[in-house]
């Protein structure tokens, strides 16, 4: 979290032409948050942004501080099983009253593939997921991650239930989930979260793309002069789907990565005991907070099902399971508890 409060260090979903990964700026010693970052520069790029792109205004004048550079940086990615992902992306946006920060619902577009530019989302994220094997991950696929075939599959069930239906003509996003039955509302709202590039949309396709460019990363790091005696390139991949059904355990295995016990003091009974305080808010937050929509609907498992064998749908999100159970297994083997 950034000093004033603000739980990413740069606008969400931002590249430019000339920087298409988001930059970062991290600082040596401090914890910070960057929620969807852009990450559509090539590995090394994205290497050197993570290590050596500090706020050299703050840093250049000091004798006392190490750079990042000396240090290195280790990076915890949030990722969720997709069909979860989609689920609660439904159900979270389906729902009356639209919280404030939600009111784009109110004027995206759920099916535009473009910036406003004219540049194609699909030509940011398909280039990193449509390979048949990834090094980084040691995987090897039948076919690739997604095509751009299955992408514009996605576009066109997308354009077949927006503003077709009668009464819906005009209507928004928001207006077409609560009047659409639930197996195409769904539908409708996971093709926003896959395809849709600009403002608030494409996360499913980010994340994977994502994954894929930080191990990728990693994996450059360590091969490469870039890595260094003292600098270090680690990369934790995390589900928020155990963060939400184990917040206890997801949360001594996030303090396992960041308190290194060769690296920092920090005792195992001090682990646990921050891991519980943790859990015991989260769950308490739980109970009360609209935005955490797992264990409040009960078609969640219905609804998985039905986008895991949709013709659309299915293949690739079962791929794209496959890239994010592939990331989490090589994590929980990286820290045992």
């Amino acid at each position: 979290i950034t000093a004033k409060g603000v739980k990413s260090l740069v606008r969400r979903r931002m590249h430019t032409p000339v920087h298409l990964c988001s930059r970062l700026y991290l600082q040596p010693g401090t914890v910070a948050v960057q929620h969807a970052p852009d990450l559509f520069c090539n590995a090394e790029k994205l290497a050197k942004i993570l290590l050596e792109e500090g706020d050299h205004r703050k840093n250049k004048d000091s004798n006392n501080v190490q750079s990042s550079k000396d240090l290195g940086v280790k990076i915890v990615h949030l990722v969720r099983n997709p069909f979860s992902m989609a689920v609660s992306n439904y159900h979270y946006h389906a729902k009356k009253p639209i919280p404030r920060p939600e009111m784009w619902i109110t004027r995206q577009n759920p099916c535009q593939v473009t910036y406003p530019n004219g540049e194609l989302f699909a030509d940011y994220v398909l280039p990193s997921l449509s390979k048949r094997s990834y090094e980084a991950l040691n995987i090897n696929y039948d076919s690739r991650l997604i095509l751009r075939s299955e992408f514009e599959a996605i576009a066109n069930d997308c354009e077949s239930l927006y503003q077709t239906r009668k009464g819906l003509e005009t209507a928004n996003q928001f207006e077409h989930l609560m009047n659409l039955d639930a197996p195409d509302g769904l539908r409708l709202a996971t093709a926003e979260l896959t395809i849709q590039g600009d403002d608030n949309g494409g996360d499913m396709l980010r994340m994977s793309n994502n994954i894929l460019k930080l191990k990728q990363a990693e994996k450059i790091v360590q091969n490469s002069w870039m890595g260094g005696r003292n600098k270090e390139f680690q990369v934790y991949t995390l589900s928020l789907d155990d963060f939400i059904s184990e917040p206890k355990r997801s949360a001594l295995e996030f303090l396992n990565f960041v308190f290194d016990h060769n690296e920092v003091d920090v005792s195992m009974e001090q682990k646990e005991s921050a891991a519980m305080k943790y859990s015991q808010t989260y769950l308490n937050k739980k109970e009360g907070s609209r935005h955490i929509t797992d264990g409040k609907a009960s078609d969640k498992e219905q609804l998985a099902e039905y986008l895991r064998h949709d013709a659309v749908f299915g293949p690739p999100m079962k791929k794209i399971e496959m890239l994010v159970e592939t990331a989490l297994a090589e994590s929980r083997n990286t820290v045992m508890l």
